[in-house]
C-alpha cells in the first residue's frame, strides 16, 4: 500500500533526526533529481539551468571521500550533462534507461530498438499539434515529451487526445503514456524507471552506505520509494508524496544539501 500523505514532515522540524542518521552512515549516495531540484521549473523546456549555489554544493559533495553523487533525470542523457556540467559523477537519462558512469555509457537495449516506433509517433504529433499554441515535442531519443506549460487551457484536452490517438495508433502496445507536471510522456513499455537506476547506482557502492534522492515530480515517486526504508527521500515542494520529509520551495535545495555533507563528517552521537 502506498504511503502517500499530504502530511509529510518537514525537513526542518527534523533536523537532528536526520543529523544523527547522516553522522552515523559511513558513506552517502545521493541522487538528485535535476529540473525543479537542482534548477528551477521554466515555462520554456529549453531554458533551466542549474543553480550556481547548487553546483557549488555538488562539487563539494563528489569531493568528499565518502560519498557518491548521481543525477537522475527524464532529460535526455547528454541534455543533462550538459546542462550540469559536473565531471567525476554519474549521469541517468530517460528516466534511468540511459546510464553514464566510470566513464561509459549504456542504452536499456529495449529501449534502443524502439526509438523508430518513438519517432513515427513524433512525426504523426508534429501534424497533429502544430495548430495547437503552445504544444512543444522533446524528442530524447528513447523517450519523448510532450509539453503544454504554455498551452490556453481549453487546448490542453486536445493534446492530451491528441497524444493518446497516436500512441495508441502507431505505439503497438511497446510504447507508453504517463504524465508528469504539465507534460506527457512517451517511453518504452518496459519495466523501468528512476528508482531501477538509483538501485543501480546504490548498489556500486557499499551496502551499508546510505541512499539518499531529491526530487520534485510524479516521476520522482519511484526513486523515493527505491531509497527507503533504510535511506532518505526527499520531496521538494507540496503535494502527496512516498518521500520522507518534504522541502518548501526549489531555492531551499542547496541549504539542504550543504546540510547534509556537513553532518556526515560529525563525530557519530
Amino acid at each position: 500500500m502506498s504511503k502517500a500523505t499530504t502530511a509529510v514532515p518537514r525537513f526542518d522540524d527534523h533536523r537532528e533526526e536526520i543529523r544523527e542518521r547522516i553522522a552515523n552512515a559511513p558513506g552517502l549516495v545521493l541522487c538528485t533529481d535535476f529540473d525543479g531540484t537542482l534548477a528551477p521549473i521554466e515555462t520554456d523546456p529549453d531554458a533551466p539551468k542549474i543553480t550556481p549555489e547548487n553546483r557549488q554544493v555538488l562539487e563539494s559533495l563528489r569531493d568528499h571521500e565518502r560519498v557518491r553523487v548521481a543525477v537522475v533525470s527524464g532529460r535526455a542523457l547528454d541534455d543533462v550533462r550538459e546542462r550540469v556540467g559536473i565531471d567525476g559523477i554519474a549521469y541517468a537519462g530517460n528516466h534511468g534507461l540511459e546510464l553514464h558512469r566510470h566513464g561509459s555509457t549504456t542504452v536499456h537495449p529495449v529501449a534502443a530498438k524502439r526509438r523508430r516506433r518513438l519517432r513515427r509517433i513524433v512525426e504523426h504529433l508534429e501534424n497533429r499539434l502544430a495548430s495547437i499554441e503552445g504544444a512543444a515535442i522533446e524528442d530524447k531519443g528513447v523517450t519523448v515529451t510532450v509539453h503544454f506549460r504554455e498551452t490556453p487551457e481549453e487546448r490542453v484536452e486536445s493534446v492530451v487526445e491528441a497524444v493518446e490517438e497516436s500512441v495508441e495508433r502507431f505505439g503497438d502496445g511497446r510504447i507508453r503514456c504517463t504524465g508528469g507536471k504539465q507534460i506527457l510522456e512517451l517511453r518504452p513499455a518496459v519495466r523501468w524507471h528512476k528508482g531501477m537506476a538509483v538501485s543501480l547506482i546504490a548498489a556500486a557502492q557499499p551496502d551499508d552506505w546510505m541512499p539518499i534522492y531529491i526530487g520534485d515530480d510524479t516521476t520522482d515517486e519511484s526513486a523515493f520509494r527505491a531509497v527507503l526504508p533504510d535511506g532518505i527521500a526527499i520531496h521538494v515542494g507540496r503535494g502527496e508524496t512516498n518521500a520522507s520529509y518534504q522541502v518548501p520551495t526549489q531555492s531551499a535545495v542547496a541549504d539542504r544539501l550543504e546540510a547534509l555533507g556537513s553532518w556526515l563528517d560529525e563525530p557519530t552521537p
